[in-house]
């Protein structure tokens, strides 16, 4: 991905691989989006993981504790150049953890120090712009947060997502850093009541504004965790929620199962392994499926020999199968039989 196409397209907040991505932009975002903090806030973007409620919070997050911004850093992505018109450059930082306020029963235990990926800069004709997000902390070294934390597939921690990271100076949830200015409760909660949808769970923003956090710890403590989520603990809190939204492996299709038959495979089927796969595409093949099923039938009660096999089965079936998908599978023989394939090798034409 290029650096163009990381300030004009990235999505902010989601936490993939262990990171925060990066800011979406407009090539003209020069300061019509910049806050009064001089901050330039993104387009708002649906995340990976959702992150605002408790039940998401009990659903994908591991860990939530009170930390700390202790240092940022500036780096740019390996193999990237420079663009002089216009560059993003990235930004890690480092966390000192505080106080640990909750944790999901089985949950990996969270370092004292972590470092993450946060919003970076914009580098425009030589002006150095700190980017940020709508309803998101940014980040910044000096403050105090509370974060629901999860460990992603790569094995590193990370926000759960924009939803679960709240200002917490002087011990008071709203109070500190937000948008990348230095909010008030008062503001805080201002903020994330006009944002509030009758009948939707509240925010946890919403909920303990105002607060200590232990508040949050009490919420969780009661909170129960999507059903499906539950059932997928020992996943990732990407691949979990994948699960629950119903984003799972393509669905077989008749063709795709199929596929292992090419010649071209150059594979091997015993008769038995044959006959299953001839029986899952008779399952997928509709009405016409009559001959998929007798060639399987033959070869299961026969052990594949030449002799047994339903012969007008199976030529059929190579009909129907390199007809559909344009696949070779020649003679349709089970490939581990001694001779059987050969014998009958010449018997298409």
């Amino acid at each position: 991905m290029t650096t163009r196409t990381k300030i004009t397209g990235a999505v902010l907040g989601v936490a993939v691989a262990g990171a925060l991505a990066l800011v979406p932009l407009t090539d003209d975002s020069s300061g019509d989006d910049a806050d009064s903090s001089g901050v330039v806030l993104g387009a708002s973007e649906k995340e990976a993981v959702p992150s605002f409620t408790a039940t998401d919070w009990v659903s994908y997050g591991d860990q939530v504790a009170v930390v700390r911004v202790t240092a940022e850093h500036e780096r740019r992505d390996a193999g990237e150049e420079a663009d002089t018109a216009e560059d993003y450059l990235s930004r890690t930082i480092d966390l000192q953890v505080k106080e640990r306020v909750w944790a999901r029963s089985g949950a990996p235990a969270l370092p004292s120090t972590v470092s993450v990926t946060a919003d970076g800069w914009q580098l425009k004709d030589g002006a150095k712009k700190e980017l940020g997000s709508p309803d998101s902390a940014r980040l910044e070294v000096g403050h105090d947060y509370v974060i629901t934390f999860a460990r992603f597939s790569d094995g590193a921690w990370s926000p759960l997502g924009s939803g679960g990271v709240l200002p917490y100076d002087h011990s008071r949830i709203g109070e500190g850093e937000f948008q990348g200015e230095t909010v008030t409760v008062d503001a805080y909660r201002s903020t994330w009541e006009e944002r509030l949808i009758p009948g939707d769970e509240e925010p946890m923003a919403f909920r303990t504004v105002g607060k200590p956090a232990t508040s949050v710890q009490g919420i969780l403590r009661s909170a129960t965790p999507d059903a499906t989520a539950a059932r997928y603990f020992g996943l990732d809190p990407a691949a979990r929620y994948q699960k629950v939204a119903g984003v799972g492996e393509p669905a077989d299709t008749f063709c795709s199962v199929a596929a292992p038959l090419a010649v071209s495979e150059d594979s091997r089927h015993t008769p038995d392994e044959l006959a299953s796969v001839l029986t899952d595409l008779a399952g997928l093949a509709g009405k016409d499926a009559s001959a998929l099923r007798a060639y399987a039938t033959s070869l299961e009660a026969g052990a594949g020999t030449s002799a047994s096999v339903d012969d007008t089965a199976r030529r059929a079936s190579v009909t129907r199968i390199e007809q559909e998908c344009g696949t070779d599978v020649g003679d349709l023989l089970p490939t581990d039989t001694e001779g059987d394939a050969g014998a009958d090798g010449g018997s298409e034409g």
